[in-house]
């Protein structure tokens, strides 16, 4: 039980290194097509996210849980970043109406619960071919 749950740990650190990361990257690559190529907002936002997802898709697979891919996995992945999305506004619905915070501080709130639910739902995902 005890090396269970210290292998669990560790996949933690790793998902959420490799989180970081695609973070980073994405601020940085925001910054750059939009302020510094010009780019539209929009479409610049929603390629670089579906870009960045497949990014972490790939990463997490291979780094964090050692695990084959697929496109099956690779939908599932979209889906499970998107009902974390839904996770996240329930939750800052409910945050704003009971928190006297301000917007930017309920939404880093609202981050640890997102990246578990994404880190639980990664762990379904590749478990079955691990």
């Amino acid at each position: 039980m005890k090396r269970e749950i210290k292998g669990i740990v560790i996949k933690f650190i790793k998902f959420a290194k490799v989180g970081a990361f695609v973070t980073f990257l994405s601020l940085g690559l925001n910054y750059f097509f939009l302020k510094i190529v010009s780019t539209p907002l929009l479409p610049t936002y929603i390629i670089l996210y579906l870009l960045m997802i497949s990014l972490s898709f790939f990463l997490n697979s291979k780094y964090t849980f050692k695990a084959e891919r697929s496109i099956k996995q690779l939908i599932m992945y979209y889906g499970s970043y998107c009902s974390s999305m839904l996770l996240g506004v329930a939750l800052l619905s409910i945050f704003k109406i009971l928190l006297p915070f301000e917007n930017w501080i309920l939404a880093y709130m609202v981050v640890p619960f997102t990246m578990t639910s994404n880190f639980i739902l990664s762990s379904l995902i590749f478990k079955k071919h691990e």
